[in-house]
């Protein structure tokens, strides 16, 4: 293999023992969990009393069923990826809602997109099974790429065109782009990969799966470097609905479908900690790139900030309804939310205060994504809409 193969595979050979240890030593400030405004009930008429209709700073309306995906172009944040269940996706500008290209049309929803690292490529996965790649600037289809049953999530490398998806069928895929080889085949989890993607330093590949297991993969060969069993010790005993890596690419934050959450350390294969529970499925997990934060967001509307120091939820900020996707600025302790009540959120996370709420959607939102400065957001949603939101 050469060019793109090589620069991710001398990425993949690392040490093993590089053991970051505890996270004990973390300090995320002295503020307990019982000053924060967002945990009290009263301050859910607050929040609605304080909502900011802010107008809606441009809208896409070319999709005839619900949006399940969007992203944004990280050179070149003007563009907008968006899929739905319409099996089409399409490349259109965020300043003016223009279509720049439709995208090739698949014959089942798509459920995932993603851009590559340098906003070269896009790629849109859908439950036919396929995953089609495109430029990202012309649109003009580079390949499709075959193998899984139904695509469940997607993620390239963060330094290569390499991708890698989640299937419905229990395994995951590797591809180089634009040739579109197959490098790999992953089959351990019995059942849907429900979550995944590439470590922040592209050593290794993080997974969850419906069978309740959380795998740390060597991307090279395609083996199982680290295991994260349902029932384990103090891993969650669930199927796992969301995973997410800090920036240290050592430590992993699992989210299960009966609520509960546990954060591990994938070179030590230690259980850190694990959260009280939610009353419902987890479906969104994060870290703070700024403080020692993390954050679960539940189906029963709810969103728990950890502090990873004592493993204590420091923090609760409610929605109506169920939160689809949790997002933290690059830069600040600030974090966007959105959820199944139509409704978009920005959150401190040093004084717990809910600083703005949108409403622009007539139905529930399903996914979200947030620039790079934290000024704005897309979000697609049921009403077959992806609207973008300006912050402040």
């Amino acid at each position: 293999m050469g060019g793109d193969d090589d620069l991710v595979y001398d990425d993949l050979n690392v040490d093993e023992d590089d053991d970051a240890g505890d996270y004990g030593d973390i300090d995320a400030g002295s503020r307990s969990a019982d000053q924060g405004t967002g945990d009290a009930e009263d301050d859910e008429d607050d929040i609605l009393l304080g909502i900011n209709y802010a107008d809606i700073a441009q809208g896409f309306f070319k999709h005839t069923e619900p949006v399940f995906t969007v992203g944004i172009n990280p050179s070149r944040e003007n563009v907008i990826v968006s899929g739905g269940g319409d099996g089409q996706s399409f490349l259109w500008d965020a300043e003016s809602g223009d279509v720049i290209e439709k995208l090739t049309s698949h014959s089942d929803s798509v459920v995932a997109s993603s851009f590559s690292y340098d906003g070269q490529f896009v790629a849109v996965g859908s439950m036919d099974g396929c995953v089609s790649v495109s430029d990202a600037t012309t649109g003009k289809f580079v390949v499709m790429l075959e193998g899984p049953s139904e695509v469940v999530w997607l993620s390239w490398h963060p330094r290569g065109n390499v991708l890698v998806a989640g299937s419905e069928d229990g395994t995951m895929w590797m591809w180089q782009v634009p040739s579109g080889s197959c490098m790999n085949v992953f089959s351990g989890h019995v059942g849907s990969v429900t979550s995944g993607s590439f470590t922040p330093d592209g050593r290794s590949i993080i997974s969850g799966g419906q069978d309740g297991n959380g795998f740390v993969w060597d991307p090279k060969a395609a083996t199982i470097r680290t295991r994260f069993q349902s029932g384990h010790a103090r891993f969650l005993d669930s199927p796992i609905t969301s995973t997410a890596t800090h920036h240290d690419s050592q430590i992993v934050l699992y989210g299960g479908e009966d609520g509960s959450a546990s954060l591990v350390h994938i070179g030590s294969g230690k259980v850190l900690g694990s959260a009280s529970k939610a009353s419902d499925s987890i479906e969104t997990v994060g870290f703070c790139l700024s403080m020692p934060l993390g954050s679960v967001g539940s189906v029963d509307g709810t969103i728990a900030i950890w502090d990873l120091g004592t493993m204590v939820v420091r923090d609760t900020y409610r929605h109506m309804e169920g939160v689809t996707k949790v997002v933290w600025q690059e830069n600040a302790a600030l974090l966007t939310s959105c959820s199944l009540d139509q409704t978009v959120r920005v959150w401190d996370s040093r004084t717990g205060s809910c600083e703005r709420s949108y409403i622009g959607h007539t139905g529930a939102i399903f996914d979200m994504a947030c620039s790079k400065d934290g000024g704005w957001c897309v979000t697609g949603g049921d009403d077959k809409s992806a609207l973008i939101f300006q912050h402040g």
